[in-house]
């Protein structure tokens, strides 16, 4: 358990690691053929990041953290928004052309870029405009 010695860093350190833990059960489980395993392991570990800082008496980020944050998020978005911009057209000019078709997979794909950008919107509108 922490505690108001731990320092920012221990937490950020025990986030990242708890953090993978859960990735990587998700994924040993399904490989393994153990999903129900994986997801009970993920359950935890990720229910863990979520409970420690209720639980914690220490502080746990600064401000540096959320610049940070926001910079590696804006990075991010702005990756893949770059990326949605030459991939997407390039597959509908493919489809047009009948070289390509959608799946549900790439459909998938193409509605979930769409979701998350969707929702950054929104939530971008309410940070602005509250």
């Amino acid at each position: 358990m922490m505690d108001a010695t731990s320092t920012p860093e221990t937490y950020k350190r025990v986030t990242v690691g708890l953090s993978l833990l859960a990735a990587a059960a998700l994924a040993g489980g399904t490989l393994l053929r153990r999903p129900f395993v994986g997801i009970g392991i993920y359950a935890l570990a990720l229910g863990s990041v979520f409970v420690l800082p209720v639980v914690s008496n220490g502080r746990m980020f600064d401000e540096r953290d959320d610049r940070i944050v926001g910079r590696a998020s804006a990075a991010t978005l702005t990756l893949f928004g770059w990326l949605s911009a030459l991939v997407y057209p390039s597959l509908v000019a493919l489809s047009a052309t009948g070289h390509f078709s959608w799946g549900p997979a790439t459909s998938a794909v193409a509605f979930t870029t769409l979701a998350v950008y969707a929702t950054f919107g929104v939530a971008l509108a309410y940070v602005r405009y509250r």
